[in-house]
């Protein structure tokens, strides 16, 4: 698929912001309860791991420009342009990620300038992922122009995110608190993805009802593209299964594991549909 560079730099840094924010706020909920310990344990991993994310989505992000070394003209039109917003937002993204790990790791324990790097990548995540949404809500392409588009965004962030920070929270042997953040984020993680599967169908019935392009994405879609839907319903339902599985018992880090991997298996064959529509449509 050509698109598969944006796909991995959509879905690598909408999970890295999704990692960043919700540990963000699982943080501030903590300091003001005075348990923010457990937290502090699986901080650092979490956030080198969205700032390897954010890095290698960037980088693959180069890879869909024709000429990788004019790529710093993309910030030329900031006011105009959706695109040079979210290259600019990227680029900040990506910043305040770093400034955070490397603060963690002088400082040793959470310094002041530490937090603030980290909620200054929280708060321009969000609006990273914002301007994805808006770059792709192009009135040429009736697949995109629809409020589907930014709830799928938002879906996949917040789903990898939950599901990033519930295993890191397993994997540390968790105590009871610490065990039952994992699981809540965990369950919300998968109500959130069954959301996303429900809303990429209705997505499809509404192109099927439609005239013109719509109708056309539609038919080309769902006939020569029917393994991505199939693949993101059956990888869903394994995730969902993955992760109840895990809530049966004792929370098994494993299983909570295998939920995110499944997870982010089913949310890479949406995001390939979700570009399919477009190349399909022929416009």
């Amino acid at each position: 698929m050509r698109e598969a560079s944006l796909v991995a730099f959509t879905l690598l840094t909408q999970a890295a912001a999704g990692t960043c924010g919700v540990l963000l706020a699982l943080e501030l909920r903590a300091e003001r309860a005075g348990t923010s310990s457990a937290l502090d344990t699986v901080a650092l991993p979490l956030l080198a791991a969205a700032l390897l994310a954010a890095l290698l989505g960037l980088g693959a992000s180069f890879l869909h420009l024709g000429s990788p070394r004019n790529a710093w003209r993309a910030l030329r039109n900031v006011r105009t342009s959706w695109l040079s917003r979210e290259v600019l937002l990227a680029s900040l993204f990506t910043g305040a990620l770093a400034a955070a790990v490397l603060l963690r790791l002088r400082e040793g324990t959470p310094c002041f300038a530490a937090g603030f790097a980290e909620g200054f990548a929280g708060v321009v995540g969000v609006g990273l992922v914002m301007t994805m949404a808006g770059a792709y809500r192009l009135r040429t392409i009736s697949a995109w122009d629809r409020a589907s588009t930014p709830l799928a965004f938002f879906g996949s962030t917040l789903v990898l995110g939950m599901l990033a920070v519930a295993a890191a929270l397993a994997l540390q042997s968790p105590d009871a608190a610490s065990g039952d953040c994992a699981s809540r984020l965990l369950l919300g993680a998968l109500a959130v993805l069954l959301a996303g599967l429900g809303a990429t169908l209705f997505w499809l019935r509404r192109l099927g009802r439609e005239r013109g392009a719509a109708r056309e994405t539609f038919e080309r879609t769902a006939g020569e593209s029917r393994r991505l839907v199939a693949a993101r319903i059956v990888l869903t339902a394994l995730a969902a299964g993955a992760g109840l599985a895990a809530l049966a018992g004792p929370l098994a880090a494993w299983l909570v594991v295998a939920a995110l991997v499944l997870a982010a298996a089913a949310e890479t064959a949406g995001r390939v549909l979700f570009y399919e529509a477009r190349v399909r449509s022929g416009l």
